[in-house]
């Protein structure tokens, strides 16, 4: 029996292998030495258990999902994995930098549609640095994957890692205005840095509070799970949801064991195998346990500050707490007292924001420290009147730059696919 959460809202990361080499990733390093693939018996498994805890939605990503079998496409389950699912009565997300929705859309169109909502990636919304931080030529398919979406009435976004390379208004205003002619939401995740050079990659405090308030005075919100911005706009998530509504399930590791920790960014606190283990006993285990009571009981270090939003935040986001300050004791580093405090003002945020979207449900409500939001209809940028004044002026004004360091070694199977499918 559950004793101290309700989880809800899950993530999946159904396959080792991905066709690109993003240098921001957060789960190269412990999916490279895997070579143990999912069976069907497997995922029955896995759902039974996600039934018995009474998940109501689970997001496949974390590597490209359609790659369930390594670099062999072909021998894919993920078609299995989303009629399971849906057999289950458990609605269903897809990250993807467009491949898996390609593959999809030309193999599966009956399991494609089945899918509740889709987050295309994006690093940049122009086209050379976004292709530059893949390390492949993914950007036009996954503009043309967007563009079908929509056509065939899937819901969809696009979602960015929130970089300081990024995460600025100008390229904020070009993702708005990208999203806004292709009729898609927008979704960020700011970084959280599972490897030490990522640390300087961060947006700072300023750049975080700036840039969202660009970000909800631009758009309706349609998911807010950033409990440091609810501090400030008094509506969304108290509190980091990971651990305590959400988790993630992992990859099939090297010793056959499909473990899950609180957050997708946590390693350090995978445990348990979901094909041997009690789902029940994983999620009261002791790595479930301290985020579960950090939530509840709040950081010592924000207690000890006085803090007067202290109940909302209730400490941030768990993981970028732990990742930048090595333990969960510690405030968010874009504490919203500290940004008041070196200011002495609040940012620019809207205050009680509706928050929702028009008809249906999105997987990633209350998954996640994450924004989602739709551009609202008199938003505009003087540079990009229309997709293709965006594309056009894009290319010609932009020095192109890094958006993050690249780790791995690249892929040409991400190009090649795309040389091979059309939409």
């Amino acid at each position: 029996m559950i004793k101290s959460h309700q989880f809800e809202n899950i993530g999946w990361t159904v396959g080792n292998h991905c066709n690109a080499s993003c240098g921001h990733c957060y789960s190269w390093k412990v999916r490279k030495d895997s070579r143990e693939f999912l069976t069907k018996e497997d995922v029955d498994c896995i759902v039974e258990q996600l039934k018995r805890l009474g998940i109501k939605t689970v997001n496949l990503g974390g590597n490209e999902p359609i790659y369930t079998h390594g670099i062999n496409i072909e021998e894919t389950i993920l078609p299995y994995i989303i009629r399971t699912l849906n057999d289950a009565d458990i609605p269903v997300g897809l990250t993807t930098n467009g491949i898996s929705f390609i593959y999809l859309d030309q193999h599966y169109p009956n399991e494609l549609r089945m899918i509740n909502d889709i987050d295309f990636s994006l690093d940049s919304p122009f086209e050379k640095e976004h292709d530059l931080n893949r390390g492949v030529k993914l950007y036009k398919s996954t503009i043309k994957a967007i563009q079908r979406s929509v056509e065939i009435g899937i819901d969809c976004s696009v979602i960015a890692c929130g970089m300081r390379a990024n995460f600025n208004e100008e390229h904020l205003s070009a993702y708005l205005a990208l999203t806004k002619h292709l009729g898609s939401e927008f979704r960020v995740n700011t970084l959280k840095p599972v490897e030490k050079v990522l640390l300087d990659e961060m947006p700072n405090r300023d750049q975080f509070y700036e840039g969202f308030s660009i970000l909800m005075n631009s758009t309706h919100c349609i998911t807010l799970g950033e409990s440091c911005l609810t501090a400030f706009t008094e509506a969304g998530s108290k509190g980091c949801p990971c651990g305590t509504s959400s988790f993630r399930i992992n990859a099939k590791t090297a010793d056959g064991r499909v473990p899950i920790n609180p957050c997708v960014y946590m390693h350090d606190f995978k445990t348990g195998d979901l094909l041997k283990d009690d789902i029940f006993d994983i999620v009261e285990s002791q790595e479930f346990q301290a985020f579960a009571n950090r939530r509840k009981y709040i950081p010592s270090a924000c207690q000890e500050s006085g803090c007067k939003y202290l109940e909302v935040c209730r400490g941030g986001c768990s993981a970028r707490s732990f990742l930048v300050y090595g333990n969960l004791e510690s405030k968010d580093p874009y504490c919203p007292q500290e940004y008041v405090n070196e200011h002495g003002k609040e940012p620019n945020l809207p205050k009680d924001p509706k928050i929702g979207c028009e008809e249906g449900i999105r997987v990633h409500d209350n998954y996640l420290c994450t924004w989602i939001g739709k551009v609202n209809e008199d938003f505009s940028d003087e540079r990009y009147s229309s997709i293709s004044t965006f594309f056009l002026n894009s290319d010609m004004d932009q020095s192109i730059q890094k958006i993050s360091g690249c780790k791995q070694n690249h892929s040409d199977q991400g190009e090649s696919l795309v040389k091979e499918t059309t939409l």
